[in-house]
């Protein structure tokens, strides 16, 4: 293999695919990228045998096709370190891949492109097009929620339900629950529904951008999901669980309803989460009408207490919350306005937009650490 081009091509396509390279490897090769020279670009994979990533580089030219695999990271590093609009020279012969940039020379340890394990998968019968932006719309949404290595393996991601018109994605770590939807989406008559680890969702969402209004094309079959850009080629293994009906999460709009200023209410719960227990992060909530008391303490007997004005009507409720989870669900909220609802707390609160144009809600459920545990 030998071929040209520019340094920021190949820095682009290099930084595409290192998020899906762990430090860590159980077997050599997958600190490596596969370098697949074709008539015009450079293909650059990555994979960590869950999750494959494929990047590629425009080339200026191609002195003869080949495909070597070389370590990513450190290739990375030599192109960042590389001065700008320098133009490059890869060549392999035998075991090494040589680079060469103006007065620069690097000689790196290749391994066989014939033991780079990639996914092969061709067939998928369920296909659809679907917003680049609204993808990533839906899983910065709901991503928060997902569980982090539980033991019940089907909470360590998110899950995409997708029906004629509508695309769903929910997550949940047991704790709290969050629901984001597209509705009029290009799926046509697909119905499906799938389960995404938590590390796929992850690097999906940093590779997606939030303005970009171009159509992505997403590829289902039994084992895998694929999502197909100009700049990449994303290839997932699903987790295989039965799913629950996680509708059956969302309380009933409750009889007490409180409506708040969604800034003035994020700020406040910031304010008082810097003296809660680190362990618990426990905030109560006092609610009475028309203010929203809050407060927390820690083992140092220290205290913090906001006053939030509500829009309420009712008895005084006094409920303990993770201060972390009601500042995800708050956050991840645009409206100027936000309403949480409950009628029995032990069924959790129902956080949403005052906003009938979103299409997302939030479920967080009350702590039960005794407060005489929190400041022990």
């Amino acid at each position: 293999m030998k071929i040209s081009l520019q340094r920021e091509s190949l820095l682009k396509a290099l930084q595409i695919i290192s998020g899906v390279i762990e430090k860590k490897q159980t077997r050599p090769i997958l600190a490596n990228t596969l370098l697949s020279a074709t008539e015009d670009r450079l293909l650059l994979t990555a994979t960590d045998s869950e999750i494959e990533l494929i990047g590629s580089a425009p080339l200026e030219l191609l002195g003869k096709a080949g495909a070597v695999t070389a370590p990513a990271r450190k290739l990375y590093d030599i192109c960042r370190a590389l001065p700008e609009m320098t133009s490059m020279t890869l060549s392999a012969e035998g075991d090494r891949l040589t680079l060469q940039a103006g007065n620069s020379r690097f000689s790196l340890a290749t391994l066989p492109a014939q033991d780079f394990p990639s996914i092969e998968e061709k067939s998928f019968p369920l296909q659809c097009t679907l917003k680049q932006a609204d993808l990533r719309y839906l899983l910065y949404k709901t991503s928060f929620a997902m569980g982090q290595q539980d033991v019940r393996h089907y909470l360590n991601g998110a899950v995409f339900d997708l029906q004629p018109g509508v695309v769903e994605c929910m997550a949940t770590d047991g704790h709290r629950f969050a629901l984001s939807k597209i509705e009029e989406a290009g799926i046509g008559k697909l119905k499906t529904k799938i389960l995404l680890p938590r590390k796929s969702v992850m690097e999906l969402t940093r590779l997606l951008n939030a303005d970009d209004q171009s159509l992505l094309n997403i590829c289902i079959n039994e084992h895998y999901l694929r999502v197909i850009t100009p700049d990449f080629t994303f290839t997932s293994k699903l987790i295989h669980a039965a799913l629950p009906d996680y509708h059956k999460l969302i309380p009933q709009k409750g009889a007490h309803s409180v409506i708040a200023t969604r800034e003035e209410l994020r700020q406040a719960l910031v304010r008082v989460s810097i003296l809660s227990h680190e362990k618990f992060r426990s905030i109560k909530w006092e609610l009475k009408e028309d203010r929203l008391e809050m407060s927390a303490n820690n083992p140092e007997r220290e205290e913090a207490q906001e006053v939030v004005p509500v829009e309420y009507q009712g008895k005084p409720v006094e409920v303990s919350f993770n201060v972390g989870y009601l500042l995800d669900a708050i956050s991840a909220i645009d409206s100027e306005k936000v309403r949480w609802s409950f009628s029995n707390l032990d069924d959790g609160v129902l956080i949403e937009p005052l906003d009938e144009t979103s299409h997302s809600l939030y479920v967080v459920m009350p702590l039960l650490v005794p407060q005489a545990e929190q400041v022990a």
